[in-house]
């Protein structure tokens, strides 16, 4: 189970990531929460698919914070003194959990990380194009280029039915030699770490080390004063600033 739950590559941004705490751990992994993470009692929780998944809190390098932190209910404190004819009274909808942030299109945790559908599930990022690509009766090149940003797999449908697409591919000019919009992990890049736009890795670890290199500092110091962004302009801000805040070495 700690494999299954704790042993993938990712973090994240998750990114990526949509409405989604990120966990990093000192040993280079990271765990994106379907929902949200916090400290209790020593321990990191993780709300996943449901359950709450505890780590340890020694394991833990930072949290990613994308949700904000939950008001404590009001309720009945605001409806004591004041209570209402029952004919009056409002009933409250009923939520369904499992849609509150949707099904993830990409998840390193689960057996198949891919999903095209809820009912489809695919063991790598070309076979979960292919299946859309097949629903939607158009090229593979065609599903990249329409499906957008995000991580949710409702939205990317959404993004795809859309009638007024055009069944063209378009043509995107690429941005070189800055950091402005462009996100440090994104799992669907061939190197899913970047720590400039030419500047491109494979894993968490290299880019690190690359950062690093850059600002004459250890790669504790980059993950400890980069931040809890998944924005790569401003984790150079980040990382820039607390430099100059330092004594010269």
């Amino acid at each position: 189970m700690k494999a299954f739950f704790a042993a993938c590559l990712i973090v994240g941004f998750i990114a990526l990531t949509a409405d989604a705490d990120i966990i990093y751990f000192k040993d280079g992994l990271k765990t994106i929460c379907q929902d949200r993470a916090w400290e209790e009692n020593g321990q990191i929780k993780c709300e996943y698919g449901g359950l709450v998944i505890t780590y340890q809190k020694t394991d833990v390098l930072r949290i990613l914070k994308t949700i904000p932190p939950k008001r404590p209910a009001e309720v009945e404190e605001k409806t004591q003194g004041s209570q209402k004819p029952e004919s009056a009274q409002q009933v409250p909808k009923k939520i369904n959990p499992s849609r509150k942030n949707g099904t993830a299109f990409y998840d390193p945790r689960r057996p198949y990380k891919y999903w095209s559908d809820k009912n489809s599930r695919h063991e790598n990022f070309n076979e979960a194009i292919r299946a859309l690509a097949k629903k939607y009766n158009r090229s593979p090149e065609w599903i990249k280029a329409h499906m957008g940003d995000s991580n949710d797999i409702e939205q990317i449908h959404r993004n795809l039915a859309d009638p007024n697409l055009s069944p063209h591919i378009p043509e995107v000019s690429p941005k070189v030699g800055k950091a402005a919009g462009i996100v440090f992990y994104n799992p669907r890049r061939s190197y899913p770490y970047w720590t400039d736009a030419s500047e491109k890795h494979k894993s968490y670890k290299e880019a690190i080390q690359a950062l690093a290199q850059k600002y004459a500092r250890s790669p504790e110091w980059v993950q400890k004063n980069m931040g809890q962004t998944n924005d790569l302009s401003e984790i150079h801000r980040n990382l820039q600033t607390r430099k100059a805040a330092e004594p010269p070495e």
